[in-house]
């Protein structure tokens, strides 16, 4: 259980916490939106199990890629500032989320600021991460984006007491090029090409990083 879902539980039998303070585990099909853009705010939630994935709509049907979300990281508090949610969430594989309904929480009787720090620091993550993104993003070939991007995700594993070495890359190819502003044929040609020189190991979607020097070198141009 992730520190969210830590912080406030469900009452005992008999406790006398409202049923629906806390949505302890809400299970997401692959391909489910969790919420979607413009859709009045009512709770934030944070990823248990499973991966998601954050878009802007668009006219092609598709909608363009601007995060993806794994355990133990939070998803929908943008729209606390309007009150909507500025982005679509969906399901990357079948999941389960942790739903907190922050107008109900002064029905729960618990204390807050254990939950504000816990959000607080999934929150610097996320934004350092961000930005670590847009700056290596800026400039960059296609194959140091690619090469950053599985950096990226093995410390965001590592931080969360993961494998960060080996791990399933649980979104598309086409997801990943719409994050990156590249094509997917690009995506698929680089991770062969980083297969081949040695640097990672890719099997389907399952990759193991085994030189992580030559990819940093890779990510650094």
């Amino acid at each position: 259980m992730g520190p969210v879902c830590r912080v406030l539980e469900y009452g005992e039998a008999g406790s006398g916490v409202p049923e629906g303070v806390l949505l302890r585990r809400r299970s997401i099909a692959r391909g489910q939106a969790l919420f979607s853009r413009h859709e009045p705010f009512q709770s934030i939630f944070a990823v248990q199990s499973g991966s998601l994935k954050t878009l802007l709509p668009n006219g092609g049907g598709h909608g363009q890629v601007i995060g993806f979300q794994f355990a133990g990281e939070l998803v929908g508090i943008e729209g606390m500032a309007e009150q909507t949610y500025p982005h679509t969430a969906r399901a990357l594989e079948n999941s389960s989320v942790c739903e907190l309904r922050l107008d109900r929480l002064p029905e729960s009787g618990k204390p807050l600021e254990a939950l504000q720090r816990s959000i607080i620091e999934m929150l610097g993550s996320t934004v350092a991460f961000n930005q670590e993104l847009i700056t290596t993003l800026i400039h960059q070939s296609a194959d140091q984006r690619i090469a950053g991007f599985i950096l990226g995700l093995s410390r965001r594993l590592q931080r969360r007491g993961m494998d960060g070495d080996f791990f399933v890359l649980s979104m598309s190819r086409s997801d990943i090029a719409s994050y990156l502003g590249l094509a997917s044929e690009t995506v698929s040609r680089i991770l062969t090409r980083l297969g081949r020189s040695g640097c990672i190991k890719l099997r389907h979607r399952r990759v193991r990083i085994s030189d992580r020097a030559a990819l940093e070198r890779t990510a650094d141009g």
